[in-house]
């Protein structure tokens, strides 16, 4: 009894390293190997265990990674921080019950072992799936993929999606541990090829398909502000009009840039989320100062605003990029459609608001979600709109690729968490993004870190946190579709789909085998 507690306590131990590890591979530290090796040690810790040890281990691994790749979360509340944690944790219990049962499998030759190995790593996908769709919209946030845009496997993500490259992830991690617990010698030289292959196909591949720049292409040039807030943290959008004074300054600013001939002309300027919370529908000072800097640049301004609800303004808001020409004035818009749970709007509000008095008196009004994909046309190019935290799930990403977006545009808020690791770790996303579908990715943030992101993901243009000012940048629009668009949400399905029937198939064969 001493000894099979002394073990779980090792076992336990080495599950919260991992977890720590893990926690290393995204921003700030950004050191994308730790993931293979924190998921290495979790598989071998969790190899051959039971059910419920399994589910032990799962969530130890998940508490740690997650609340440490969280941090930034603080500036909300250190309680926030670790209801978030546990409730991520628990996702990863799941996952330690159903690795413990398939490696067990494989262990007593009730499946074979290339099957439970891709269990093992398909297993993770149908995680990843569920967590970034339920419960209430779901929360995509911190997938293996996000941590590997500076790793030889990015690639992959062009070729299959994020899913596909977090599988990749598993299947290297995985592969090495198979390569102890499996004793045949052909199974060892097997896994040794894929751990290898895995690394060699997407630099070799991606040396013959990434996008060479072009002189001759045509481009669009799009201009971008960065204004700042007057204070960063919780209380970062308390004075909503010195935001867009701010905006609006730098807005004249680069339109003096242009008439010395600075920088070129832009043919659309992109302004951040929140660069407006003033409703300029409802609010006439608004307006005129959104209408004045379109003027002085000369060009539509892309406005982050906070709006109205046309359907029940007492209650709801909307989280809108709207078209803003400097003749016609408001024009096209587009609503959020993945609207933050618990940050833009309170599930259960009657019930949660009353327990926690913070959601009153920083949400009041929950943000709708909108139904179309943002696409706006300017000069015959389409522009597909994100806002801050949609870059991160994929259905709106595909959604505005599908819709024939040719760049990418992604408006932010990140003040109250400026200071952190979030920015970073959301740069990491928009960075993978462009590498996934092939598009420049422009990002405006309030207050950091807007960037141009090239197709390659590398970063051209970029106004680091805290900074504040504008840039003007020559892009290329893309109309092709890679096969991450065009598989990528199969793939998904398919591996999500294939855990499943193997862990169903397991008790079958399990019977089958007794029997015999």
């Amino acid at each position: 009894m001493a000894r099979r507690a002394s073990t779980l306590i090792l076992r336990l131990g080495a599950a919260a390293i991992a977890g720590w590890l893990l926690a290393l591979a995204y921003p700030l530290q950004s050191q994308w190997w730790w993931a293979p090796i924190s998921l290495a040690i979790f598989t071998a810790v969790i190899w051959n265990t039971n059910k419920k040890t399994g589910a032990i281990i799962g969530f130890i691994y998940g508490l740690v990674a997650f609340r440490l790749q969280h941090d930034w979360l603080i500036v909300v509340g250190a309680d926030a921080t670790w209801i978030l944690a546990i409730y991520l944790g628990l996702w990863i219990t799941g996952v330690g019950i159903a690795m413990s049962i398939i490696s067990r499998a494989i262990t007593r030759r009730a499946i074979p072992w290339p099957v439970g190995l891709l269990a093992m790593s398909s297993i993770w996908i149908l995680e990843e799936l569920l967590r970034g769709r339920f419960p209430f919209g779901g929360y995509p946030w911190a997938r293996f993929a996000f941590s590997q845009v500076d790793s030889p496997l990015a690639f992959w993500s062009r070729l299959g999606g994020v899913p596909w490259l977090s599988f990749i992830v598993v299947v290297v991690a995985v592969a090495a541990v198979g390569i102890f617990f499996i004793f045949s010698i052909r199974a060892k030289i097997t896994l040794v090829v894929v751990i290898v292959a895995s690394f060699l196909i997407p630099i070799t591949v991606s040396n013959y398909t990434n996008t060479r720049i072009d002189p001759a292409e045509p481009k669009m040039v799009i201009g971008v502000v960065q204004g700042g807030t007057p204070q960063t943290g919780m209380g970062a959008m308390d004075v909503r009009r010195a935001v867009l004074d701010n905006h609006v300054r730098e807005t004249v600013a680069l339109a003096q840039k242009v008439e010395r001939g600075d920088v070129p002309q832009p043919e659309i300027v992109i302004w951040p989320e929140n660069s407006s919370d003033l409703d300029p529908y409802r609010e006439p000072d608004a307006a005129a100062l959104i209408d004045q800097a379109a003027k002085a640049i000369g060009v539509p301004i892309l406005v982050g605003a906070v709006v109205d609800s046309a359907t029940d303004p007492v209650n709801e808001v909307y989280n809108m990029g709207i078209l803003w020409d400097p003749v016609t004035g408001p024009g096209d818009t587009y609503i959020k459609n993945a609207p933050v749970p618990f940050g833009e709007y309170i599930p259960f509000r009657s019930i949660l608001a009353p327990l926690i008095s913070r959601y009153d008196n920083r949400v009041t009004r929950d943000f709708a979600h909108g139904s179309e994909p943002g696409i706006f046309n300017v000069n015959g190019v389409a522009f597909g709109d994100l806002i801050c935290f949609e870059v991160a799930f994929d259905r709106v990403v595909n959604r505005v690729i599908s819709a024939g977006a040719q760049i990418l545009v992604v408006q932010t808020n990140n003040a109250t968490f400026a200071g952190t690791a979030l920015p970073e770790q959301q740069l990491h996303i928009e960075r993978l993004r462009a590498i996934e579908y092939d598009r420049t990715v422009i990002v405006a943030a309030t207050t950091g870190i807007s960037a141009e992101i090239l197709p390659d993901g590398s970063v051209g243009q970029i106004l680091h946190d805290g900074e504040t000012g504008s840039f003007v940048v020559e892009v290329a629009p893309h109309s092709n579709v890679t096969p991450a668009a065009r598989f990528g949400p199969y793939l998904e399905i398919i591996l999500s789909l294939f855990a499943v029937g193997v862990l169903a198939v397991i008790p079958i064969r399990k019977r089958q085998k007794h029997k015999s």
